[in-house]
């Protein structure tokens, strides 16, 4: 090994007496270069690069993950809202069948015992027949037409 001679000079400080032993157990002192800036070794290079594409992966997993859970719940909305319009128009249907003027023929004849009339009668004032404005009683003519529309009215003039 090379001494290398110092290029600075300091002041001299004494020095212990020095004995063949002494110089054994001390090392030789050398003058040393900058230290080179350090660099990162491969294996922690390669940990960093492992842990980057593992944190990368797991979060595309996430966000697959919840993906689908909301692809779910779309997918059970969407089957409720045909099982929705399926029921408005059945619902519609029976309405339509409820409000067919044949049916209600039917409920009228066969449950609530109504028949159908013979024949439907329209009753037409008489000339010249209308009360005055001027008084409550009724007039001859209406006392005299009073039997024939008597049947129709029911017992209240």
């Amino acid at each position: 090994m090379a001494v290398v001679p110092a290029t600075r000079r300091s002041v001299a400080v004494p020095q212990p007496l020095r004995t063949p032993a002494t110089r054994e157990r001390r090392p030789q002192l050398r003058v040393v270069d900058d230290p080179a800036p350090r660099r990162l070794s491969l294996g922690v290079v390669t940990t960093l690069v492992v842990g980057a594409v593992f944190a990368v992966l797991f979060g595309l997993v996430v966000f697959h993950t919840l993906l689908l859970q909301n692809q779910q719940r779309l997918d059970h909305l969407d089957a409720q809202v045909s099982d929705a319009k399926a029921n408005y128009q059945s619902l519609r249907l029976q309405v339509a069948q409820l409000e067919a003027p044949q049916r209600i023929l039917d409920v009228a004849t066969q449950k609530l015992g109504m028949v159908p009339p013979d024949g439907t009668t329209y009753l037409t004032p008489a000339a010249g027949s209308g009360a005055s404005n001027d008084s409550a009683a009724p007039s001859n003519e209406d006392a005299a037409a009073w039997p024939l529309v008597k049947p129709y009215l029911g017992a209240a003039p």
